[in-house]
């Protein structure tokens, strides 16, 4: 009988962390995209120095979790993450306002792709 109990709590446990985890993803990926698409909107509306301060607020918010998402997170997204951040801050930097446009797309889509990796649903489960 133990070790069922055991089994069961481990299996509780499991259930927990991987609940946890989809969590701190979605808000990691939330806060990201909420300061990406300021950055965006700033860049719109020519407030270049704006927009850097709200990239920077992103790209500070994403090497904080660095080491976290390096645990859960597969390496190839990582790396297309990162490379898609230096490019909109090169857009940025440049004020190339219409590069702007797609590169926030482009990192929003991206979050947007890793939240729902991580997501719990029926496909991930079975």
């Amino acid at each position: 009988m133990k070790k069922e109990l055991f089994a069961g709590a481990l299996l509780a446990l499991i259930l927990a962390l991987s609940m946890m985890n989809t969590w701190l993803i979605g808000s990691m990926c939330g806060e990201i995209s909420d300061a990406v698409a300021a950055a965006g909107s700033r860049a719109e509306q020519g407030d270049w120095e704006g927009s850097s301060r709200a990239l920077n607020d992103a790209m500070r918010i994403w090497s904080e979790r660095e080491p976290y998402a390096k645990i859960v997170l597969r390496h190839t997204d990582i790396e297309t993450l990162t490379d898609d951040f230096y490019e909109l801050t090169e857009h940025i930097y440049t004020r190339e306002q219409g590069a702007v446009k797609s590169a926030v797309e482009l990192v929003t889509e991206h979050l947007r792709g890793i939240a729902e990796m991580e997501s719990i649903n029926f496909g991930s489960i079975f």
